[in-house]
């Protein structure tokens, strides 16, 4: 796709003030003899440098670091819960979850004795803590506040709502698109020191991917959200490493001594490096390069666009070990059917242009292979799978869906906008893709701009729609979204609002038509969709949620509301001299997953020389 790794999730977002993201998920696979390291060998000390492809916009709930970021910032936060090479999810800050009957109340039991690096304790009202900011509810209790005062004060409707925004802009801080993901817990509580109780707005038999929230569900110490500040530039987690200093290019972490975990197998004293120093270096070329020489012992790259550095690297089996994901990564082109204008409002126009998609030469060109073809909008190891009304490539079907637009809204071309970023790979990409589309009659204007501006046009929570705005300013975007075997991660992307008219969430009335619409870069109005997600979700056994997600990945296909053009993976190259890689296992008997869209876990990782 032209957006893949760069665009992946660094998504800022606007409610009245400055809003930003929360997206990412995954599995495993490694590869070579390096899974045969014997973890007992694991030595304390050294230093390490990683190659990373993303920036770091910051710490805070709506400062979102792209994957491989976000692999640097895992060093220093953890998650609830972890995803195991099996695909289940195991505690990690917490032992267990148990769900009530109708899954609508899930009790989260923690493990006791942790502290976060500043030696607060975490517990459950530390997670209450987290959850307020995560929900949206901090921001939401100022803008509250705020108008009750006014309104004592006597100030009459208009009065109130703006004492209550000005309150809210105090809090804005701490509102991120994690409000729409995580916008089906309708309470929660601390039960106990070490208990916290989720209530929920409608079934989910998935929750704890929720919690997981594809790796960025990590806790806060509550002294880091006091502040703007604080949140967005002092780090504060539980994690085996603690903040050194950082810069948007630049994280150094260095161990944490009084990390709370060991080995389960071997009771080894967590974590074994002194120091990481994760790096930006942008074009793969380099990145490859570095690797190669030794000037960086670790770096990650995508294979959907970089198979040419990674073909390179794969050849070099004396210098550097391969570690891969699944592939399991799903780029998508998101038609846009909300936006004034956009042809895409008319389903002939959608399924022409995904008619009219080369997915075989894009995948040998564009990928040089290393993408896998498509029969679906996900893989076939999804809960979502369907071939159900996939879009396949035939410019006579293509050419017809064209005219039969023209014919139904009396325009004469099939025209669209798609933004591409300022890297050499993403113009070819959009550039084959252009190439393409002209056979079959359909013009894509592209829109060059940086990374973070396309971001914050596609997902703008306050669009001033009577000025020309929308809320995804563009007609089609192609951006990686999908991901994994479950759909936890997925869901809120397709339906029409992370609020449903049915929800009873506290913070509706005020995140419904701004953060509740936002991630649905489709921008359809089709509640059928809404309908048979949310019966997967409520579903009591996996065979009957795996039918009802695949019916609405069948529906999607159908009325042609997104495409794409190939499947990909992540891999992290490495130093012959680090070892441990994927070894650690969460409890025994269950090893995390070794490499995601995010890289790997450092703790258990050492150097071997």
């Amino acid at each position: 796709m032209t957006q893949t790794h760069s665009m992946r999730s660094r998504v800022l977002r606007r409610v009245g003030v400055a809003v930003a993201t929360a997206i990412a998920i995954s599995t495993v696979a490694s590869t070579g003899s390096q899974a045969a390291t014997d973890p007992s060998a694991a030595k304390y000390g050294g230093e390490v440098k990683v190659g990373i492809f993303d920036t770091f916009p910051g710490f805070c709930v709506g400062n979102n670091p792209a994957n491989s970021a976000l692999m640097a910032v895992r060093s220093m936060y953890e998650t609830l819960f972890e995803r195991t090479v099996g695909g289940d999810y195991v505690g990690l800050l917490a032992s267990g979850a148990v769900a009530s009957p109708d899954l609508k109340t899930w009790t989260v039991t923690l493990r006791e004795g942790i502290k976060f690096h500043d030696g607060a304790d975490f517990n459950a009202a530390a997670v209450v803590t987290n959850y307020q900011a995560t929900t949206g509810l901090i921001a939401a209790g100022a803008y509250a506040a705020g108008a009750t005062a006014a309104a004592k004060a006597g100030g009459n409707a208009t009065a109130q709502g703006a004492a209550g925004l000005a309150a809210y802009a105090t809090k804005s801080y701490t509102v991120g698109t994690g409000a729409a993901f995580a916008a089906n817990i309708k309470s929660f509580s601390a039960k106990s020191t070490y208990v916290v109780e989720f209530v929920l707005d409608r079934a989910q038999n998935d929750f704890l991917g929720t919690l997981y929230a594809s790796g960025r569900g990590f806790m806060r110490s509550p002294a880091q959200l006091a502040t703007s500040t604080s949140c967005a530039s002092a780090p504060v987690g539980t994690g085996p490493f603690k903040l050194v200093s950082w810069t948007t290019d630049s994280l150094i972490v260095a161990k944490n001594a009084s990390y709370w975990r060991t080995d389960p197998n071997s009771g080894a004293k967590l974590p074994y490096l002194d120091k990481i120093t994760f790096t930006n270096v942008k074009e793969g070329s380099q990145r490859a390069a570095a690797v190669r020489k030794g000037a960086l012992d670790a770096g990650m790259f995508a294979g959907a666009a970089e198979g040419t550095f990674i073909k390179d690297l794969r050849l070099r089996k004396t210098v550097v070990n391969e570690f891969k994901s699944p592939v399991e990564y799903f780029p998508s082109l998101w038609l846009n059917q909300g936006k004034p204008g956009s042809p895409f409002a008319n389903k002939n126009a959608r399924l022409a242009v995904l008619s009219c998609l080369d997915r075989v030469n894009y995948v040998k060109v564009r990928t040089k292979g290393e993408g896998t073809v498509p029969t679906s909008l996900v893989g076939p190891k999804s809960d979502m799978f369907s071939t159900r009304g996939y879009s396949n490539y035939d410019v006579a079907a293509s050419k017809n869906f064209v005219a039969a637009y023209k014919t139904e809204t009396g325009k004469t071309d099939l025209t669209f906008s798609m933004p591409v970023d300022t890297s050499s790979s993403s113009q070819a990409n959009a550039k084959f893709l252009k190439e393409t589309w002209a056979k079959c009659g359909i013009t894509a204007n592209t829109v060059v701009e940086e990374t973070a501006v396309i971001i914050a046009k596609a997902f703008n929570a306050a669009p001033k729609v009577a000025s020309g705005e929308y809320y995804n300013a563009y007609d089609m975007i192609p951006i990686l979204l999908f991901e994994g075997t479950d759909v936890t991660f997925n869901l809120p992307f397709v339906i029409t609002n992370a609020f449903p008219a049915t929800s009873t969430s506290p913070v509706k009335s005020l995140f419904q038509n701004s953060v509740g619409v936002v991630l649905g870069l489709n921008h359809h109005s089709d509640t059928n969709v809404d309908t048979l997600f949310y019966a997967g979700e409520a579903a009591q056994s996996k065979v009957s949620a795996k039918t009802k997600y695949a019916e609405g990945t069948a529906y999607l296909q159908t009325n042609g509301f997104m495409g794409n053009v190939t499947h990909t993976y992540y891999t992290l190259f490495t130093s012959k001299k680090l070892a441990g890689i994927g070894k650690l296992q969460l409890v025994k008997g269950k090893t995390q997953r070794v490499v995601t869209n995010w890289g790997i876990d450092w703790t258990g990782v050492y150097k071997t020389a």
